[in-house]
């Protein structure tokens, strides 16, 4: 690989690690901690292509005023340019303009039965702390699913709460409302997901984001479904799609 075209690379490399960062895309691909670090690891990358790009114009400089002291005496000069490798540089208008989607239902739905609760949690159960006393408190798909697993003092049983999350349809014909859980990056990515239960589930589309009210199926999550617990709902609102499309 010519130097030109690893230094548009990196130009590539770096711009597109500050684009993200400036603009959000990141959390796509990673948790908020990393954001600093992304930002760092793009400035460098740059300043190494700048770096690169000013040695090679000074060295391309230097072998053109060799060459036209070579021919001085033939009574004409050589002018020679290296500016195709730049041209690589326009796909960089595309591929700023383009950025993958966060993981969503595709995810989940080829997941099978894995899940970032069914691993962890106390033998035996264990005592969680009270809901908030609101009416239908606002909780994540995590903690609602940990909570129906493990939780043995009961703080669920006949509670209305409100969940948000992406509609999943599965393979065996449920549909699950989930969100992705990252550790570091989407690459580690597993999913925590409610089976809904109630009128309307099937008229959305994959990926439709909706906070759903409803009540968690007491004794529902077991080592048998994966620890999906059933959600019988009680309403439906779609919402847009948060900043950060994973849960912590």
């Amino acid at each position: 690989m010519r130097r030109e075209t690893q230094n548009v690379l990196l130009v590539l490399l770096g711009g597109a690690m500050l684009k993200i960062a400036v603009n959000g895309q990141y959390l796509r691909y990673v948790k908020p901690w990393i954001h600093p670090w992304l930002i760092a690891a793009g400035v460098m990358t740059v300043l190494l292509a700048v770096v690169g790009i000013a040695r090679d114009i000074q060295a391309a400089s230097a072998r053109a005023h060799g060459a036209e002291r070579d021919v001085a005496g033939a009574g004409h000069e050589h002018e020679h340019s290296s500016r195709s490798p730049w041209l690589l540089l326009l796909p960089v208008l595309a591929i700023f303009l383009i950025a993958p989607p966060a993981l969503g239902a595709d995810k989940v739905a080829r997941s099978g039965g894995r899940s970032a609760v069914a691993q962890q949690g106390p033998a035996g159960g264990a005592a969680f702390e009270q809901l908030p006393a609101e009416d239908a408190p606002l909780l994540k798909i995590g903690d609602a699913v940990t909570r129906a697993v493990w939780d043995n003092s009961g703080t669920l049983d006949g509670r209305q709460i409100r969940l948000v999350g992406f509609i999943v349809h599965m393979p065996d014909g449920s549909v699950d409302l989930a969100r992705l859980v990252i550790t570091c990056c989407a690459a580690d990515a597993a999913p925590v997901k409610v089976r809904l239960q109630g009128d309307g589930v099937n008229t959305y589309q994959p990926d439709t984001w909706l906070e759903a009210r409803g009540e968690i199926v007491t004794h529902s999550a077991t080592e048998a479904n994966a620890y999906v617990p059933s959600f019988e709902i009680t309403s439906l609102t779609e919402v847009p799609a948060p900043p950060d499309p994973y849960e912590s």
